[in-house]
């Protein structure tokens, strides 16, 4: 179908007082149009500072230090890291979007959920909420004939909007109140499509609920504003960072069951971002094993659980409990990233390591079709 985003050699480093921490090591990544890749590793392997750099938000003192981000679009592919940012506002949120870890961090308590889902409708579809506003008052001017020269004065304004929604002269009368006034109709648009896109999440009441500020919810209630937030422009990429790490089992499963049918629905493509094996195993067509910063293996998800071959990828398989069988760890801790591992990063756990393990690190082959490994093991055995 064709690669709608395709990462490469992508480095990412961050300047703090204890030293240089080497976050993201040469990272290689594509996703397949309609498909799901997931991300998999341990805590801090790198795996949300990767979507951020998609997006080209890194927190500070981070700083992207070489690689692209290509996105595909109508007009050919762009590196987003070298974008300018009204054009990367234009991209995030209605191109690429994302669902964040916490639902309680990523809401503000200080806004209803009306007043956080309508932002996303006005900073990219202002102009269908003007044409809806419009064929509103096309309505009205031939119910109510008294009321005319208001409804022409409005409709004026309307016209002005949607010729440019982003107008300075736009913007000046917009302070006057009589005009003030008329915007009015434009939030009761927007109140509509908060409420049609509660409804699609299967938020019980929207009407009710969009009027409630996020501490007044359930956590699964505020994980389904936040997917709302992130669908709302129907993404062709969504990026899913542990959607449902801080919920409970039951509702763990209704996000995600969800989440598929939401992708069937918006046709988008998706990143899911987890350490839970067994969600890559449900959710996902492809996954990338994370270390310390660094890709050890890509392949189809049945290939991985099937026959993994970086020794990481093995162990973490080997590391699912089982019933009956004794439980498996992998021994050795993740390693400090201001100073890490020479060559490949998990020699120092690694049961196979061998004397080019510590010396050189290595790259990403193409050992099978479709099935790309970061190991010395296999450097002599690609296609």
């Amino acid at each position: 179908m064709g690669k709608i985003l395709e990462i490469e050699d992508l480095v990412l480093r961050f300047y703090t007082y204890e030293g240089v921490v080497k976050a993201l090591e040469g990272i290689n990544l594509f996703v397949e149009k309609g498909e799901t890749l997931g991300i998999v590793g341990e805590t801090g392997c790198g795996k949300t500072m990767t979507a951020l750099s998609i997006f080209n938000l890194i927190p500070s003192p981070g700083r992207i230090e070489g690689g692209r981000v290509l996105l595909q679009t109508e007009n050919g592919p762009i590196d987003i890291l070298s974008q300018k940012e009204d054009v990367l506002r234009k991209i995030r949120g209605k191109t690429i979007s994302m669902i964040f870890q916490e639902p309680g961090s990523a809401l503000n308590p200080v806004y209803t959920v009306n007043d956080q889902v309508s932002e996303v409708f006005l900073v990219h579809q202002k102009k269908e909420l003007v044409k809806n506003a419009l064929d509103g008052l096309e309505e009205d001017l031939k119910k109510e004939s008294s009321m005319r020269f208001f409804y022409k004065l409005e409709k004026g304004i309307y016209k002005k909007m949607l010729k440019n929604p982003e107008s300075f002269s736009w913007k000046v009368l917009s302070r006057i109140p009589i005009v003030r006034r008329y915007q009015n109709r434009l939030k009761t648009e927007m109140r509509k499509a908060v409420v049609n896109i509660l409804r699609e999440m299967e938020i019980p009441d929207p009407e009710r609920v969009t009027d409630m500020y996020p501490h007044e919810l359930s956590g699964g209630m505020q994980q389904r504003v936040v997917i709302a937030i992130a669908l709302t422009c129907n993404p062709e990429l969504l990026i899913a960072d542990e959607p449902t790490t801080s919920l409970d089992v039951t509702i763990q499963a209704r996000i995600l069951d969800l989440i598929r049918r939401l992708k069937d629905r918006f046709e988008s493509s998706i990143i899911f971002i987890t350490h839970d094996m067994g969600v890559i195993a449900e959710m996902c067509d492809r996954v990338a094993v994370m270390y310390a910063g660094a890709i050890c293996e890509i392949a189809d998800v049945v290939e991985v659980f099937k026959n993994p071959l970086h020794p990481y990828a093995k162990a973490l398989v080997e590391s699912i409990p089982r019933p009956g069988e004794d439980f498996k760890s992998i021994e050795g801790t993740v390693p400090n990233l201001i100073e890490p591992p020479t060559g490949c990063r998990f020699h120092p756990r690694c049961p196979m390591a061998k004397e080019v393990c510590r010396r050189i690190r290595p790259k990403i082959v193409e050992v099978k079709k479709n099935h790309f490994v970061s190991c010395h093991l296999y450097l002599g055995q690609t296609n």
